[in-house]
């Protein structure tokens, strides 16, 4: 675990896959899902399950966690996270609560959140 993804709170998540935070990009977050087996559709779609799963029980209590699109990118799984609107007090939830609902999906390699970032460290 990097410094970054320790500081984020991600090493305490007890998680199957390795994180890596390769920067940042101000209240926008990237997260490059990589596979063991490769990038399938089948994934994809699991993810985005996994993905509207853990947003779901929030949006039903009207608690934004921000604007999320799940992707494919080159051979990868990208997920976008804009936190742009989020309440200060739901930021730490929307940032590792994506990585939380990955850890309910088999397969996956690591993930590297902000891995094109112009800014880092």
């Amino acid at each position: 675990m990097d410094d970054f993804g320790s500081m984020m709170g991600f090493d305490k998540l007890n998680l199957y896959f390795e994180v890596h935070v390769a920067g940042f990009d101000g209240e926008c977050f990237n997260y490059s899902v990589y596979l063991e087996d490769g990038y399938s559709d089948d994934k994809l779609k699991e993810i985005d399950t996994a993905i509207n799963e853990f947003i779901k029980p929030y949006n039903d209590k009207e608690i934004d966690l921000g604007y999320v699109d799940v992707s494919k990118e080159d051979e990868k799984v990208n997920i976008y996270l804009d936190t742009g609107n989020v309440e200060p007090e739901d930021i730490d939830t929307a940032i590792t609560g994506i990585v939380k609902a990955l850890n309910n999906v088999s397969g996956i390699k690591n993930v590297i959140v902000n891995e094109d970032c112009d800014f880092d460290f």
